[in-house]
């Protein structure tokens, strides 16, 4: 081998290194390149800025009337769109928990952002949305608890483990239409305990027709739970219901 080559490797050995030293070893949920180290929220800059972000408001406007009983707010983060569903799909079916980290913050920065606007008081508690064991025992973890515990920490709130059950496991829910969502949720939720004047934070990670969230509030406003907001991570629009 020349002398020259043996610089020239030298030389390209040098700037791979140096390169590889910015690197934080990850990759991008989304795109999956490599991040760089100062890309500590793991999207690269590109689509961390494309992810489809919702404004900081209530969705009760869209058509929920049958909830507004049971739930004070819906806040949702991001719209039911390709990066989102991929992402989600990748939570929940491709069994990647630990995504759980990432998306967190986005729910987050949204709720903080949503109670700012609303000036509203706070939730005392922050409950995730249960699944039955059958589930939880096919898919190794409840992808809502993971989201929930993530975020209560995030914003100093108390995570009730336990507080809600599921009674029964119904039919997948994105193989229902809007009307048979709302019809199988009817008393498929069992509070606990005694929820007397607390104000209560239920998180899902995808909100579609608000059936089975709404279903849940209501178990919880039966034991005397004085207000529950909804937070989730996506929010599908009426129309997309056959995709969630």
């Amino acid at each position: 081998m020349s002398d020259n080559l043996v610089v020239i490797l030298e030389c390209v050995m040098v700037t791979m290194e140096g390169a590889f030293a910015k690197l934080s070893g990850g990759c991008c949920w989304c795109c999956l390149m490599p991040l760089f180290a100062s890309e500590q929220h793991g999207f690269c800059r590109a689509c961390f800025r494309d992810l489809p972000r919702l404004p900081p408001s209530c969705l009760h406007w869209r058509g929920a009337s049958r909830a507004l009983p049971h739930t004070r707010y819906w806040f949702a983060a991001l719209a039911w769109r390709s990066m989102s569903r991929q992402l989600v799909y990748s939570y929940k079916f491709q069994r990647r928990p630990e995504l759980a980290r990432w998306l967190a913050p986005l729910l987050s920065a949204q709720v903080m952002a949503c109670y700012q606007k609303y000036q509203a008081r706070w939730p005392d508690v922050v409950v995730a949305m249960p699944m039955t064991r059958r589930r939880w025992r096919k898919r190794g973890f409840n992808q809502a608890g993971l989201l929930a515990e993530q975020v209560a920490k995030q914003v100093q709130l108390p995570y009730a483990v336990g507080l809600l059950r599921r009674l029964r496991d119904e039919e997948q829910q994105h193989q229902l239409n809007r009307q048979q969502r709302w019809q199988r949720m009817q008393q498929a939720f069992h509070c606990t305990r005694d929820m007397k004047g607390l104000r209560v934070a239920l998180v899902d990670d995808v909100l579609t027709s608000g059936a089975s969230v709404t279903a849940a509030a209501a178990a919880m406003r039966r034991r005397g739970a004085r207000a529950v907001d909804v937070w989730t991570l996506c929010y599908t629009e009426p129309h997309q219901l056959g995709e969630a």
